[in-house]
């Protein structure tokens, strides 16, 4: 990855020696991947009488054909897989992935029965853009404008060695809550400029407002440092991009 947006907005990552979940903090998750098609676990006969009931078999299944949309057909309830009338049973395909502890998730605790609300965190996961052997894993013209701020449901990281990969990004667009316990902490977290550009930019993709009228007066708010970074970034890409026709 360029430099430019370390340049602009500093070092991204610091040490963190500790092993608590607290915003900001790199740690290590279980990502589903999201596919067009699904897999689901289902007997070999749906008759509960049948000796293949028990049995099962892998069935490739668009989302709109799970969890009882096909009941009668189905049988549904499978009691020995204690699966209700409105469940299915699916195969994920899932990866571990870098993510970004974005805050703990709200519980009214005067309210909430411990036994049924675990402690968990929302999380932004990262995703690889250039692989450490420099191959792109995206098309690189949308690399481009992940580096340049271009997209509210990306930011792009620059290189840690705990991340493995030469360039990757946050992806707002899969952030999820997660649990205390499936988390695992790492010994990196974010500095403490970009903990706030994170959280800015969180803002800027469920609002798709970046800072307010208030901000744009401070050259010095967040949300006007990165819209500058954001401008200056595009700037430079355009010219490069009208180089390389000319």
């Amino acid at each position: 990855m360029s430099d430019d947006l370390t340049d602009i907005l500093g070092t991204a990552f610091v040490d963190y020696p500790g092993q608590s979940i607290k915003t900001g903090v790199v740690c290590v998750a279980v990502i589903p991947y999201v596919m067009e098609k699904c897999y689901a676990i289902r007997p070999i006969d749906p008759d509960p009488r049948s000796s293949e009931h028990t049995r099962y078999r892998i069935v490739e299944e668009s989302p709109s054909g799970l969890a009882g949309e096909q009941q009668d057909k189905w049988r549904l309830p499978f009691k020995n897989l204690n699966l209700d009338v409105d469940e299915d049973l699916l195969i994920f395909k899932v990866k571990r992935r870098p993510v970004v502890v974005l805050s703990r998730a709200i519980v009214d605790e005067r309210k909430a029965d411990p036994s049924r609300f675990q402690d968990s965190f929302w999380c932004v996961p990262s995703y690889t853009m250039i692989d450490n052997f420099g191959h792109p894993q995206l098309d690189i013209s949308f690399i481009e404008d992940v580096r340049t701020l271009s997209y509210r449901c990306c930011f792009p990281l620059p290189y840690d060695p705990y991340l493995h990969d030469q360039e990757s990004m946050l992806r707002f667009d899969r952030t999820q809550p997660i649990p205390r316990h499936c988390l695992k902490a790492t010994k990196r977290r974010l500095s403490k400029g970009w903990r706030l550009y994170i959280q800015e930019w969180a803002r800027f993709y469920i609002t798709g407002s970046l800072g307010d009228d208030d901000s744009d007066k401070n050259p010095e708010s967040i949300a006007t440092i990165l819209k500058t970074a954001r401008g200056l970034l595009m700037e430079e890409l355009t010219k490069q991009r009208l180089k390389e026709k000319s």
